[in-house]
């Protein structure tokens, strides 16, 4: 059997040198000195009537062809200012810069010492553009390009950097004066900027350039792990066909740089973790698998142990680590959250628990250190106990066409909204069965009901689960079950309606708010079909849940039975036959009618 954590965990460690073929962030930003010959000071954000005194004195920007530079507006549509007329300082520039400098060369992969070079300020007005091209190289050792936006008010313009068969669309626009974007990229990617769409922007161009004589420097390249790692992948969803096969649905590979929520961003990636990403972002495609960026918490909780003297408190200290020890953990969830994909479009997946046997490799959670850990002392029956949280960063993997199945992981508090979602979206997209909402929605009931929580009925409200009976309430909400019936009745899947019902059916037991939802489901069926499902629920349920049983024989008489109220003569004696009594000695009125239950059905003719 292929074992997928372990396999690509060892073929991940081969990814040497971290880095990609672009690096992006923003970095804080405490305002510089900026002075333009010709203009003077400029403040930040960037003001449009400086952005119209800058472009008044500044000059088109050319291209390169060949071995000249032409000036060609349908190209290159922007405008720049030499660095010698260009003057920035104050007393933190110079540290913002270094710190820039740092951030892109770890984005690159570059681990050398780095200068950077001012090559000139552009402003780009509304309508300003760059087509693809390559940046040849400005000075000896120059090998990257760097961007520093300086907070301007604009929108659009998106940096697109190219490498090979990969694109980075980099968003640069920053209004906020307290922050810079930068982006930098190696000098032989190709790159366009898209059209300012309102206002103007300045951006510093620096070159990026080595100080040792090195060989020339090119982005980190993978083709043969990415070779290897598509072939895995590829070979671990054809492998994956069932629940049961033993293959986990989904790899869950932790990352070793801590990152918060608001962190969390396929380009916030440092190090190895960006190397990894970015040979994952290359591969999961080819291979037909989704890849997404999450955030792993897990919780413990449990008992603990007194290991010290309370006198420390009445010495004035109150440090529970000190005093007690993690005993036995009695309780833990392992969950995934905060979903990110790598094209950053939003992503509603929730909560989805991570599986046994997930994560890679194995090992990888074994020496977590806790994020959060508190203590509570003994107090009454309760002996002393703890709590604790761990957080990591981390890359989800599955094949793309199991992705209902992992959300199904989630359970039903998550699918059943989103088969609801599905079964009103059929509806309004004209409700055709070959559509790919009804197929969609029917793989998902699939996975539901393979994986739904198997057990006995409990009683009024007790909404489908199986660990013992809940609270009564007066007016119960249909249960999770019920919700199901009603999902899949509005989409007329009569072959998981079948399922679903012998779900039901096996429970033992319903609550009357089930009802509208099972009949619902059976009058899509033939009469003769229809009887037999409610007289098999009723003869299943009757014995625990007697008054929801009358009142679903009721409803169906006079509902979908009332034409032929005969066809449920079967479910009606199987009713009278679980109530408790002998039928043959009920008591005698003194006109010699028999009397008959409360609970007893309507007269069926």
């Amino acid at each position: 059997m292929l074992d997928i954590c372990g396999e690509l965990a060892e073929l991940l460690s081969t990814v040497q040198r971290p880095g990609d073929f672009f690096a992006s962030g923003r970095l804080e930003l405490l305002p510089p000195r900026l002075m333009v010959d010709g203009v003077g000071q400029i403040a930040l954000p960037l003001l449009p009537v400086q952005a119209e005194q800058l472009i008044a004195l500044a000059e088109r920007a050319p291209y390169g062809r060949g071995v000249t530079t032409i000036v060609v507006t349908s190209v290159r549509r922007t405008w720049q200012i030499g660095p010698d007329r260009v003057r920035l300082d104050g007393k933190h520039w110079q540290a913002t810069l270094d710190g820039a400098v740092v951030l892109a060369a770890e984005g690159l992969g570059v681990d050398e010492a780095v200068s950077a070079e001012l090559y000139k300020l552009l402003i780009y007005d509304k309508g300003s553009f760059f087509v693809s091209h390559r940046d040849t190289e400005k000075a000896p050792g120059m090998f990257a390009t760097l961007v520093l936006a300086l907070p301007s008010l604009s929108s659009g313009g998106e940096l697109v950097v190219r490498h090979k068969e990969r694109e980075a669309r980099l968003d640069i626009a920053n209004d906020d004066p307290s922050e810079m974007a930068f982006a930098a990229f190696y000098a032989d990617c190709v790159h366009e900027v898209l059209p300012i769409t309102a206002g103007c922007r300045a951006t510093l161009i620096y070159n990026l350039v080595r100080k040792s004589k090195g060989g020339t420097l090119r982005p980190p390249a993978y083709e043969a792990e990415t070779a290897r790692t598509t072939a895995l992948l590829r070979e671990w969803g054809n492998s994956k066909t069932a629940p049961e096969d033993g293959v986990p649905e989904k790899v869950v590979y932790p990352l070793e740089h801590a990152y918060s929520a608001a962190e969390l961003d396929f380009a916030n990636l440092k190090g190895a973790d960006a190397a990894v990403a970015a040979l994952l972002k290359s591969a999961a495609p080819q291979a037909g698998c989704d890849l997404h960026l999450a955030l792993l918490s897990i919780e413990e909780s449990g008992t603990a142990e007194h290991t010290g003297s309370y006198r420390s408190r009445y010495r004035g200290y109150d440090d529970d680590d000190d005093e007690f020890e993690v005993g036995e953990v009695i309780d833990r969830s392992e969950l995934l959250t905060e979903w990110r994909r790598t094209d950053r479009e939003p992503v509603a997946l929730g909560e989805i628990p991570i599986e046994e046997g997930e994560i890679s490799p194995p090992d990888a959670l074994d020496e977590m250190q806790p994020d959060e850990q508190h203590f509570h002392e003994a107090t009454g029956n309760e002996g002393a106990s703890f709590e604790r949280t761990y957080r990591r960063a981390a890359l989800v993997l599955w094949p793309s066409k199991r992705r209902l199945a992992v959300i199904n992981q989630a359970g039903p508090a998550a699918t059943l909204p989103y088969l609801e979602s599905l079964a009103a979206k059929w509806i309004d997209d004209g409700a055709r069965q070959d559509s790919a909402l009804w197929t969609e929605a029917h793989e998902l009931a699939r996975h539901m009901l393979d994986t739904w929580p198997k057990g006995d009925w409990y009683g009024v409200g007790d909404g489908d689960k199986d660990d013992g009976p809940s609270d009564r309430v007066a007016d119960p909400k249909p249960s999770q079950l019920a919700r199901l019936l009603a999902a899949l009745t509005t989409l007329r899947d009569e072959t998981r309606i079948t399922a679903a019902l012998a779900l039901l059916t096996a429970r033992r037991g319903h609550d009357k708010s089930d009802n509208a939802a099972i009949l619902g489901a059976v009058a899509l069926f033939p009469p003769g079909r229809a009887a037999q499902m409610t007289e098999a629920i009723i003869a299943s349920h009757a014995s625990g849940a007697v008054a929801p049983c009358c009142a679903l024989l009721r409803a169906a008489i006079e509902g979908p039975f009332a034409a032929k109220p005969k066809h449920l003569a079967g479910a009606a004696k199987g009713l009278i036959a679980s109530l408790p009594g002998d039928p043959a000695l009920a008591p005698v009125d003194q006109w010699g009618a028999g009397t008959t239950s409360p609970l007893a059905p309507s007269p069926i003719s």
